[in-house]
């Protein structure tokens, strides 16, 4: 009887929940993916955007990143800042003692030139710098990591956005930048539940690229907050290399 009462009155009150009217959205993150959108948080606004992954490879390292979080602040109207870094565990093998550190800290300024119109795409610049102090010493690189990106995205319909990226960013280690492109897709499923799909590469000079896709899900739980569950794949490297993530995207104030 306790049974019965629970399915009832779960049917009674969970569609509800699912096809509710949450409001117009006021977050607008840039996770999940590794591509940044053209979205710019409101002036004086504090956005939270934070998640945990584990990334591993048969036989190699493996990541578990405990958090991954970045504040976003609306500096002026077209600019916000942004600071970031992970905590993380890493094992160089199975079953090896897992080391703990704090991924070095990432300062960034975004800012939006362009607001897109038909096949016009909104525009905007990133500029970043990896710091070489602040961080567990064996996460650091030897020299300050600066990092440039141009951001584009294009409203197809009420449905669906392209997002693509280019830029070029340094290890902290050698004078040669790698060069970074992205093109993803994102789409509206309901009011609430969203997918993307996007494929990005990293062109390093004198070494082996990588080729990876991203995909997976968003849940707008309220206005304010946005959840994440998603996943990579490395088709150079299928079936010894996997991503899988989630997190969560909060507007503070």
């Amino acid at each position: 009887m306790r049974r019965f009462l629970l399915i009832a009155l779960a049917s009674a009150f969970l569609p509800g929940f699912c096809h509710a009217q949450v409001g117009q959205p006021l977050v607008f993150p840039d996770r999940p993916g590794a591509l940044t959108g053209t979205d710019i948080m409101p002036r004086y606004k504090l956005q939270l955007e934070t998640g945990l992954g584990f990334e591993s490879q048969t036989d190699g390292p493996s990541t578990f990143t405990l958090s991954n979080t970045q504040l976003r602040f609306g500096l002026f109207e077209h600019t916000e800042i942004r600071v970031g870094a992970d905590f993380l565990m890493v094992r160089q093998t199975p079953g090896a003692k897992p080391n703990y550190g704090l991924a070095p800290l990432d300062i960034e300024l975004k800012t939006k030139f362009l607001n897109g119109s038909g096949f016009l795409p909104s525009i905007a610049f990133l500029a970043g710098l990896v710091s070489s102090h602040v961080g567990t010493k064996w996460l650091l690189p030897s020299h300050l990591s600066p990092e440039m990106h141009l951001l584009f995205e294009n409203t197809v319909s009420d449905w669906m956005d392209i997002c693509y990226n280019v830029g070029v960013l340094w290890d902290g280690e050698t004078p040669t930048p790698t060069t970074f492109v992205g093109i993803g897709f994102e789409f509206d499923i309901t009011e609430r539940l969203g997918s993307f799909i996007e494929s990005y590469n990293y062109l390093h000079p004198g070494a082996t690229n990588q080729y990876l896709t991203e995909f997976g899900f968003t849940w707008l739980l309220s206005p304010r907050v946005q959840l994440d569950l998603y996943a990579d794949l490395d088709f150079q490297q299928l079936g010894t290399f996997y991503n899988v993530s989630c997190g969560i995207a909060w507007l503070l104030n």
